[in-house]
């Protein structure tokens, strides 16, 4: 379109916005981490290595930010679907029983679907996983970034080597070549992509061998405690960093203080997960009773150990959830296979898993539709920072020639949104979770270009060592053909614009200031 600009990203713009940042970074030759959507200058710090390391592999093969993105996306939802039905043919020698597994946890999502048809009816603040949480289930997760179906592909093939290991008569020490290495190369992977999804993993290692413990009354053997060290001592100093990070530096502190991601209402993931957990509960409750070491003893442990971590006091509680499906759906399919298909009559059989498969689909289709609506109601597009109006994509481009990553630019929130991800330059605000003190920083914004200003517009393009001003219209082009804000008594103090795109100026702040 000659009026909007689709900026890349359908799910989470947001989030998407900072991973394109943090990619740039990487094609800038950066191999440490900065905030991007902030002013200040923070330290470089080894996170979101796997965004820094896209970057440089980018440069190499000549791609842009976006496109080496959505090559990721693709590239690891792939290798997500292939570690989780090398999982299923690990715990069942059936074609049947496997195809079952990989079809429902490739597939699979709750009831969310239904309470979003029914909240004009009900009142409610429910947020249920499969419609709020991509990382919680594969098909969600594959279109949502690169990084959650490359974490669930990893647990997946842990929880497919550790299946082998706790088998009754496994008895190997671990070595180069029986999967010993690639334990560790997975685990330290896993630790650098998504390092909340090792909690739950190795909590559960820990919480199995424990229980081995108790029930036997003597310790576990020494082959067990050399393979689950090797899922998470390798993890340790990278876990040990990251908590000094946060810590120690006030910049990342105030960023990890912000990125709140609590888990609500325990509703969020009983009707997230609907009918998965219904299906699930005669396995779960045989698990219980039996307590089976082939396969049972281990899905048990880590579906009870997951599902109380996700209500642990830290600020990531969601992150948690990341490979929870996959215990559930276990227990689904042996439920299946041992309490529900046998008590149904042989025609019965084949119709009910077609509806079954008609339930648990829903949600999924339309966490993958839902965010086309603003490609057709540009306002929701606008609100949801997935569109910008062509003059202000157009500013994008200027800035990313004649800015550098010192370059500070002060912009309406929508516009700052992008800002760093499409240019080496960094915002006054622009990211809820990425801007330190975000809250106080969008005030400062919003009321700098108020109608009525504020008393000493100066004082923030000083504090902040600001650049370049953008004005332009607050609903990015939806409003008056003219900037509503020209006239603003911020504005008038930064004299005439350096280039104009239509609606949109660019302003450079007076050195005098």
């Amino acid at each position: 379109s000659s009026v909007w600009q689709f900026m890349g990203m359908l799910s989470n713009p947001a989030d998407g916005a900072s991973y394109l940042a943090k990619i740039g970074e990487g094609m800038r030759g950066q191999w440490l981490f900065t905030l991007a959507h902030t002013p200040e200058q923070t330290d470089g710090t080894v996170l979101f290595e796997f965004y820094l390391l896209l970057g440089h592999i980018a440069v190499g093969l000549k791609l842009t930010p976006l496109l080496a993105f959505y090559l990721a996306r693709i590239i690891t939802s792939f290798v997500m679907y292939l570690a989780l039905y090398l999982l299923g043919a690990t715990i069942w020698k059936r074609l049947r029983t496997r195809r079952l597994f990989f079809g429902l946890i490739a597939l699979g999502s709750g009831f969310g679907w239904l309470v979003l048809v029914l909240t004009p009816l009900l009142v409610t603040d429910l947020r249920p996983v499969d419609l709020f949480v991509p990382e919680a289930f594969p098909f969600f997760a594959s279109f949502a970034n690169p990084h959650f179906p490359l974490s669930i592909a990893l647990l997946a093939l842990l929880a497919s080597a550790f299946v082998g290991v706790f088998r009754p008569g496994y008895k190997q020490t671990p070595t180069v070549s029986n999967g010993g290495l690639w334990i560790i190369l997975v685990t330290l992977m896993l630790a650098f992509v998504e390092p909340q999804a090792l909690l739950p993993f190795g909590a559960m290692l820990v919480v199995y061998l424990t229980i081995w413990t108790i029930r036997t009354r003597r310790l576990p053997a020494d082959y067990h405690i050399q393979w689950v060290l090797l899922a998470t001592l390798p993890a340790a100093p990278i876990a040990i960093y990251d908590l000094a990070l946060i810590v120690t530096n006030p910049a990342y502190h105030a960023w990890n203080s912000q990125n709140q991601t609590p888990s609500g209402s325990p509703l969020n993931y009983v009707i997230g997960y609907g009918l998965l957990l219904l299906l699930a509960v005669p396995g779960i409750i045989r698990a219980l009773r039996h307590f089976e070491q082939d396969g049972d003893q281990l899905m048990l442990v880590w579906l009870v150990t997951n599902t109380l971590l996700v209500y642990v006091p830290l600020n990531f509680q969601r992150r948690l959830a990341v490979g929870l499906i996959i215990p559930l759906v276990y227990f689904a399919v042996r439920a299946i296979e041992e309490y529900w298909l046998p008590r149904l009559r042989f025609k019965q059989r084949a119709p009910a898993l077609i509806l079954m498969f008609v339930l648990v689909i829903p949600s999924n289709l339309l966490a993958l539709v839902l965010p086309m609506v603003g490609f057709f109601q540009p306002l929701i597009g606008i609100e949801a920072n997935q569109l910008l109006s062509a003059d202000y994509n157009r500013t994008l481009s200027w800035l990313h020639d004649n800015t550098n990553r010192n370059s500070v630019v002060l912009a309406p929130p929508g516009p700052s949104t992008w800002i760093p991800a499409y240019s080496p330059a960094r915002v006054v605000y622009g990211h809820p979770y990425e801007t330190i003190d975000a809250k106080a920083k969008l005030r400062l914004v919003t009321a700098w270009y108020s109608t009525q200003g504020v008393p000493a517009c100066r004082d923030l393009l000083l504090y902040y060592h600001v650049q370049y001003v953008l004005v332009g219209p607050t609903t990015d082009g939806i409003g008056p053909a003219q900037p509503p804000y020209v006239e603003t008594p911020c504005v008038k103090i930064l004299g005439s614009p350096v280039v104009v795109f239509g609606t949109v100026s660019i302003y450079a702040v007076p050195r005098y200031f």
